[in-house]
C-alpha cells in the first residue's frame, strides 16, 4: 500500500473516532472543563489579590528602605539631626506615602521617635502598647548586626490587617555596613483601602481573620449560592503563619454557559468530522504530499551538488514544511559560516602563535639582562670609579678632563639601558629629576647621529622656554629615540622628521578639540613634544590599535609591536600621555604631554658635609676585585679607612677576628660563600653593630624596600654616583653616632 493510501485509511479512522468522541462526551467533557476553568480563574484571581496586596507592600517596603539608607537618617538616629522627623513625617507626606504609623529605633532597640496619623490627619504619638509589639517584630532583625537585614510582614490588629516593614539605618556608601539604628512603618488596611483593592479586582472583597488557615492552602474555594462562590486568598506573616483572608465573591455564569456549549458542541463535532475528512484529504494529497516530494527532491540535488554556493531549498508558505525549509537552509548557512570561522581562527592562531614567539623573546631578553644585570653593573661601577678619579686627579682645564666627563655620562646611559632591559621582567622604580625637554633634544640628536634614523633628517623646533619637567632622563630618551626611529621606519629612511617643543595650558571648562587626547588629563601647564613624520601615515582602522602590545604595523622583521606600548606605559607613569593623528596624505604625528614644573624654582643649598673627626673604619665587601680597588680608593680619598674583602665569609672573618671598631659595612648583595644578606645578618647579630650599606647593580623595587626594612640602613644601585655613595655613608654614621648619644 502506498504511503498516500496509507494516509487516508488513517484520516478517515482519525476523523471518525473524533466525531464519535465528541458527540457522546461533549457534555460531560464540556461541562469539566468549564467546571475545571472556573476553578483557575478562582486561583487565578486569588493568586492576584494577593499580588495586589504584596505590590502595595513592596511599595512600603521601597518608602522605608529610601528612607534607611538615607545619611539624614543616620544622622537623625546618631542624635545630629534632631528635625529630620519633623522634615519627612508630616501629615501631607504620611497620607501620600500611605503610612498610618512610624517607629525609629536606636541599634540597642529604644524608642527614638514615634509618629501616628490619627483622624482628621492630626498627628500624634504611637500607643506604648503598639510601640512594644512593633519593637519586639524588629529586634530580631537588629539582633542579626546585618546592615541590610529587612522586616516585611502582616498582622491583624483590633480586626483591621496592618502591613509592618522595617528596615536597619546605615550609611550606604560606608566601607563597613553598620546598622545604627532601624525605621519601622505601618499601613493599615482599612475599608477605604478594600473599596480601592475592589476596584482594582473588579469584584466585592472583604476581610476575614477568622480561622485564616485553610489545610496549608493559600487558595481555596468554598461553595456558595447558585450564582456565586467565596474565594479566599490566605495571607501569611514573616514566619509564614496565616493571619487573615481576603475574601473575594465569583460569579458562576461559566457552568451554566457550559450545558448550552455541550449541546452546540456535539452538533458541531458531527459536521466538523464530515467536512475534516473531505479538506484533510485534499489538503494531504495536493499540498502536503506534493511540497515533501519537492522537498525531497531539493535536498537531493544539494546534496549532489556544491555545499559552498548559496544554492537551498525553496520555501513556500509560512507553516511547518516552510519552517523546516527555512530550517534546512539555515543549516546550510551555519555549515558555510563554520567553514569560513574555521579559517579565520586558524588565522587568528597563527597570529596568537607569533605574539607567543614574541612574548616568549620578551621574557628571555628579561631572563638573560637580569642574569647578567650583576656582572655588567659591576664592571660599570668600576669604569665609573676608576674615571671618577682621574676626573679629580685632572685639571679642569686638562684636555682630557671633558672626555673623562663624557665618559662618565656614558656610563650613566648605560646604567640607564640596564635599567629599562630589567623593566620588561619587572617594574624598576622611577628616577625622577628636574629636567629641560630642550636638553633631552640635543642630547637624542646627539645620539641619533650615529645612523639611528638611517638618512633622515630632523628638523626641530623649539616654540618655548617653559619646558622644565619633573622625569626620569633615561626612559624619556628611550621614548624619544623610539619615536624617532618608528619616524625613519615609516619614512623608508629617507625624509625630513619634523621634532617640535611647545607649550599648552589646559584649563577648566575649556574646549579641547584641537588636542581629544588631553580630555583625562587634570587642568594645568604640559610640555609638548610632538614627532612627525612624512610617511604614507596610519590608516583609519589602525589607529585605535597602535598602542596594543604586540601590534605592528611593520614588515616582519622590522619590529615587535612593543615599542608604542612601552613608550605609552612610561608616559603614563610620568602623569601624562601620547596623543597620535594621521591625516589622510600628511603623515602621522605623536605627541608627548608631560606635566610642567617651574624652572625657576629654586633648588635647596645643599648643607655643609659634616668633616670627619679622625680617619673612620669601613669595610668594603665585593667579590669583584675592578669595583673594590677602584672605590676603596675614592673612598680613601675622602678620609675613610678602607679594608677590602673578597667575598661574605672573608668580610665576616676580618669583621669578627679584628680588634677595631668599624663604623660602617659596605657591602655587594650577591657573592659567593656568603652573600650581603647572610653577612649582614650574622653582622647584626653581634653587640652594637655598625650601620651596613648594601651596594648591588640587581636589586628590584619590592626587593629594595624589603632590603631597608630587614638588614640594611641603606641600599644604592650600582654604578653609584660618587657623592651620592659619600653622602650616604656620612648619614648613616652620624646616625649612629646621634643614637649613641
Amino acid at each position: 500500500m502506498k504511503l498516500q493510501h496509507k494516509a487516508w485509511v488513517l484520516i478517515l479512522l482519525v476523523v471518525a473516532l473524533c466525531a464519535g468522541g465528541a458527540m457522546l462526551g461533549a457534555r460531560v467533557i464540556v461541562s469539566e472543563l468549564f467546571e475545571r476553568l472556573e476553578g483557575e480563574r478562582a486561583a487565578t484571581e486569588g493568586e492576584r489579590a494577593r499580588r495586589v496586596l504584596d505590590q502595595q507592600i513592596l511599595s512600603l517596603s521601597a518608602t522605608v528602605r529610601d528612607y534607611a539608607f538615607w545619611v539624614d537618617a543616620e544622622k537623625h538616629v546618631l542624635g545630629q539631626k534632631p528635625e529630620f522627623i519633623a522634615e519627612n513625617f508630616d501629615s501631607e507626606n504620611l497620607g501620600y506615602l500611605g503610612v498610618s504609623e512610624v517607629l525609629v529605633l536606636d541599634a540597642k532597640g529604644n524608642t527614638l521617635a514615634t509618629v501616628a496619623l490619627l483622624e482628621d490627619e492630626v498627628l500624634g504619638e504611637i500607643a506604648a502598647d503598639r510601640v512594644g509589639a512593633l519593637r519586639d517584630l524588629m529586634m530580631p532583625v537588629l539582633a542579626t548586626g546585618d546592615a541590610k537585614a529587612f522586616l516585611k510582614t502582616l498582622r491583624v490588629e483590633g480586626g483591621g490587617l496592618e502591613a509592618v516593614v522595617g528596615a536597619a539605618v546605615h550609611n550606604p556608601d560606608a566601607e563597613n555596613l553598620v546598622a545604627v539604628g532601624a525605621i519601622v512603618m505601618v499601613r493599615r488596611f482599612d475599608e477605604t483601602a478594600l473599596d480601592n483593592l475592589s476596584n482594582v479586582l473588579m469584584m466585592p472583597v472583604r476581610l476575614s481573620a477568622n480561622d485564616p488557615d485553610h489545610a496549608g492552602s493559600l487558595v481555596y474555594v468554598k461553595r456558595g449560592d447558585a450564582e456565586h462562590d467565596e474565594l479566599h486568598a490566605v495571607l501569611v506573616d514573616q514566619q509564614e503563619a496565616p493571619v487573615a483572608e481576603l475574601v473575594l465573591t465569583l460569579d458562576r455564569r461559566l457552568q451554566q454557559l457550559a450545558q448550552t456549549v455541550a449541546l452546540a458542541g456535539m452538533g458541531l463535532a458531527a459536521l466538523a468530522g464530515l467536512l475534516a475528512s473531505v479538506l484533510l484529504l485534499t489538503l494531504l494529497d495536493r499540498m502536503l504530499l506534493r511540497r515533501v516530494q519537492h522537498l525531497h527532491d531539493d535536498l537531493r540535488d544539494i546534496t549532489e551538488g556544491d555545499l559552498t554556493g548559496s544554492v537551498g531549498t525553496k520555501i513556500s508558505g509560512k507553516d511547518e514544511l516552510s519552517r523546516l525549509e527555512r530550517g534546512i537552509n539555515q543549516l546550510l548557512d551555519r555549515v558555510r559560516r563554520d567553514a569560513v570561522a574555521q579559517r579565520e581562527a586558524h588565522a587568528k592562531q597563527e597570529a596568537l602563535q607569533m605574539q607567543l614567539l614574541q612574548s616568549q623573546k620578551i621574557e628571555a631578553l628579561g631572563r638573560f639582562t637580569s642574569g647578567i644585570a650583576h656582572d655588567f653593573n659591576n664592571s660599570l661601577a668600576a669604569i665609573t670609579g676608576w674615571t671618577k678619579m682621574a676626573v679629580e686627579d685632572l685639571d679642569p682645564a686638562h684636555p682630557s678632563h671633558e672626555a673623562l666627563q663624557h665618559a662618565l655620562k656614558a656610563t650613566r646611559y648605560a646604567d640607564g639601558l640596564m635599567r629599562q632591559l630589567l623593566a620588561y621582567s619587572r617594574q624598576s622604580p622611577l628616577r625622577l629629576e628636574r629636567m629641560r625637554l630642550s636638553k633631552l633634544i640635543e642630547d637624542v640628536r646627539i645620539l641619533v647621529a650615529s645612523g639611528l634614523i638611517r638618512r633622515s633628517q630632523l628638523d626641530i623646533s623649539v616654540l618655548t622656554e617653559e619646558d622644565w619637567v619633573k622625569a626620569d632622563p633615561t626612559q624619556m630618551q628611550q621614548v624619544l629615540v623610539n619615536l624617532l626611529m618608528n619616524a625613519s621606519d615609516a619614512m623608508e629612511g629617507e625624509g625630513t622628521i619634523h621634532l617640535t617643543l611647545d607649550a599648552f595650558d589646559l584649563q577648566p571648562g575649556t574646549p579641547i578639540l584641537n588636542h581629544p587626547e588631553t580630555a583625562g588629563l587634570p587642568v594645568g601647564r604640559y610640555a609638548c613634544l610632538s614627532v612627525r613624520d612624512e610617511g604614507s601615515g596610519i590608516a583609519a582602522e589602525h589607529l585605535h590599535r597602535v598602542f596594543d602590545p604586540f601590534y605592528t604595523t611593520k614588515k616582519v622583521g622590522r619590529g615587535s609591536g612593543l615599542g608604542l606600548s612601552v613608550a605609552h606605559g612610561i608616559v603614563a607613569r610620568h602623569g601624562g600621555v601620547i596623543g597620535i593623528a594621521s591625516p589622510p596624505g600628511e603623515g602621522a604625528c605623536l605627541t608627548l604631554y608631560l606635566p610642567a614644573v617651574d624652572g625657576q624654582q629654586e633648588v635647596a643649598t645643599p648643607a655643609a658635609k659634616p668633616q670627619l673627626q679622625g680617619s673612620r673604619h669601613l669595610l668594603f665587601v665585593d667579590d669583584d676585585q675592578l669595583v673594590r680597588h677602584a672605590w676603596s680608593r675614592l673612598l680613601e680619598r675622602q678620609g675613610w679607612l678602607v679594608t677590602r674583602a673578597r667575598d661574605g665569609e672573608e668580610g665576616w672573618k676580618l669583621f669578627s677576628q679584628s680588634l677595631a671598631r668599624w663604623d660602617v659595612v659596605l657591602t655587594d648583595l650577591t657573592m659567593p660563600n656568603l652573600d650581603g644578606r647572610g653577612l649582614a645578618k650574622r653582622i647584626r647579630s653581634t653587640d652594637k653593630p655598625p650601620p651596613i650599606v648594601l651596594m648591588s647593580g640587581n636589586i628590584g623595587n619590592d626587593e629594595r624596600v624589603e632590603l631597608l626594612r630587614t638588614d640594611f640602613a641603606a641600599v644604592l644601585h650600582k654604578p653609584v654616583d660618587a657623592a651620592e655613595l659619600e653622602r650616604v655613608l656620612r648619614e648613616v654614621t652620624q646616625d649612629r653616632e646621634l643614637a649613641n648619644e
